[in-house]
């Protein structure tokens, strides 16, 4: 567990289970207990940097005793012994007075202090005489960039440093830091510097360290109550560089954390560039995918971008009653008044279109010719004035920014701007689900991405079961199994050149089921419902050839998707 200064709930405290604990003290410590003596285990020193409570610290006692005992010390014996062996800081003061109590330690094993400008060899003299500790072990806070603030000048200092890095980026090099040479470090952390861009600089630090021996991917575990984490587990010696495999695992949902698993990557794959935990199998078929075919970036002209962000949705968004009462008042606000929809509202093909609109004003518009537009605004007035700049009391209002109360808070974007067709995609995903807006007349908000195209095949490639497949061994995940695919991810999907026969035929079976779905009453009984499953399956099935499937690589997605 850890803390940080603050309200913990909202300041980064996760507290880590025992299921987690436990797994990760042994790994991290089995080499320097096995075959030990009592002597030479009591004068291990292992360090949390952000204790907490002390659910690490106080996991290596229990190990560290076991050992002893094991070792041949009494069983009083063997706990005074284990509770000198460790130490650690944490900037919650009492969170490590709760740990000390619990530890049965002092001031000088467990201090208060900010593990990343601490100066480590003058609060613990005695273990840095000796090169720094054997062990490192720990939970780091998951606190956002965005609040990083006084932390910045000294991050700076770090090879892993990156202007928007989360502050878990630091502990990992600074584990590295704390631990002699030949000390051993096994750290929880989000898995996001796996793939993210902020994480490039930590990957080639700990590529050039190749202190990495193994990596456990538990991003779909629900670990943490409350927590969006997504956690990994990373392990491995400092200064024992090394050209033998990182053994890796994604653990699926609910496994129990096992750390001795896991598929050999190569080294001279897992460097600046993002690391991918496929098997085998899996990499090989991605490998080929991306070598053979251009990537989504160079297919479509033109970046996907994000739909509407109004800051006051009870002000914009409208239901039906006052969409036809503004609309009778005054018949030009139609001008203004565009369907609404949202990321539920993404369907395969064919968006949902709810009784849902919005008043889409935009930076530059004016209301002088729709008085009841505005009077309709006028009512939520104070929610709607934009805050001063600088200003950080909470209150009523908007963010900062220069535009007028009555006008959304973020310029509205080509895309939306003008009523051009384009496809349409979740922010986060639980489905390879594509739509496309026939008349571009729909205006998404922030959970539905845009992308420049009316390709019918694009359409058919983004809904396939491939896509999906890619997806979630690609893009970042997100709760309850879900995937986002971000603009760097999902630009960089590999999109298969289909010969222009096969195009053909994608395309107008693609036409053929956008006028099924056009037309519920073709599609709302047995029969027609049926037909659309056999158009969705042979849409499918001529995605998989465009993209060259062999009956093994076919048999991979398949197995996959069970």
């Amino acid at each position: 567990m850890h803390a940080i200064q603050g309200d913990p709930r909202s300041l980064g405290v996760v507290y880590t289970p025992p299921e987690v604990t436990e797994p990760m003290v042994r790994t991290a410590l089995a080499p320097l207990l096995s075959g030990r003596s009592v002597a030479e285990i009591a004068g291990l020193r292992i360090c949390d940097p952000a204790i907490g409570e002390g659910a690490f610290l106080l996991t290596v006692v229990r190990v560290l005793d076991e050992h002893l005992v094991h070792a041949g010390a009494a069983p009083d014996e063997a706990r005074a012994l284990a509770r000198r062996c460790v130490h650690g800081v944490d900037v919650d003061a009492r969170a490590v007075v709760a740990a000390q109590a619990a530890l049965g330690v002092g001031a000088d094993q467990l201090q208060v202090a900010d593990a990343l400008v601490l100066d480590w060899p003058r609060a613990f003299p005695a273990v840095f005489a000796r090169g720094g500790f054997d062990g490192v072990v720990g939970n780091p806070p998951y606190v956002r960039q965005e609040r990083l603030g006084v932390h910045k000048p000294q991050l700076r200092q770090f090879a892993s440093y990156d202007g928007v890095a989360d502050l878990y980026v630091y502990f990992v090099e600074l584990a590295h830091r704390l631990a002699r040479p030949g000390g051993r470090f096994c750290l929880i952390t989000p898995n996001k510097w796996l793939t993210t861009a902020y994480g490039r600089a930590l990957r080639t630090h700990l590529a050039a360290q190749g202190s990495v021996e193994g990596l456990v991917d538990l991003g779909r575990s629900a670990l943490f109550e409350d927590a969006d984490a997504f956690p990994c587990i990373v392990w491995g010696t400092i200064g024992a560089a090394r050209d033998t495999p990182i053994h890796a695992a994604r653990l699926p949902a609910g496994a129990a954390i096992e750390l001795s698993r896991g598929a050999p990557h190569a080294r001279q794959r897992w460097r600046g560039d993002p690391w991918h935990i496929d098997a085998p199998a899996e990499c090989a078929l991605i490998d080929r995918l991306e070598a053979r075919w251009p990537a989504l970036g160079a297919v479509v002209a033109g970046a996907p971008a994000r739909g509407v962000v109004t800051g006051c949705n009870r002000a914009f968004v409208l239901d039906r009653a006052t969409r036809e009462r503004l609309l009778d008042a005054e018949p030009a606000a139609a001008a203004v008044i565009r369907p609404f929809i949202k990321g539920r509202d993404v369907r395969r093909w064919l968006p949902a279109m709810p009784e849902r609109w919005i008043l889409l004003i935009d930076r530059g518009t004016t209301l002088d010719e729709l008085p009841a537009t505005l009077a309709h605004l006028a009512q939520f007035r104070t929610a709607l004035e934009p805050r001063p700049l600088g200003g950080r009391e909470p209150g009523p209002g908007r963010k900062p920014g220069a535009y007028r109360w009555y006008e959304l808070q973020d310029s509205v974007g080509p895309l939306i701007r003008t009523r051009t067709p384009r496809l349409l995609y979740q922010d986060i995903q639980t489905a390879p689900l594509c739509a496309i807006d026939l008349d571009g007349e729909v205006v998404p908000d922030t959970t539905v991405w845009m992308l420049p195209s009316t390709d019918r095949y694009l359409l058919a490639v983004l809904s396939s079961p491939l896509y999906g497949w890619y997806a979630r061994r690609r893009f970042p995940p997100a709760l309850n199994g879900a995937m986002r695919p971000k603009l760097e991810y999902i630009r960089r999907f590999p999109v298969a050149t289909p010969s222009d026969d096969l195009r053909a035929a994608i395309e107008q079976w693609v036409d053929h089921r956008l006028a099924l779905a056009r037309a519920p009453e073709q599609r709302g009984d047995a029969e027609g419902a049926a037909v659309c499953a056999a158009l969705d399956a042979a849409i499918d099935r001529a995605v998989h050839d465009a993209y060259e499937l062999s009956a093994a690589e076919l048999a991979l997605l398949d197995e996959s998707t069970r």
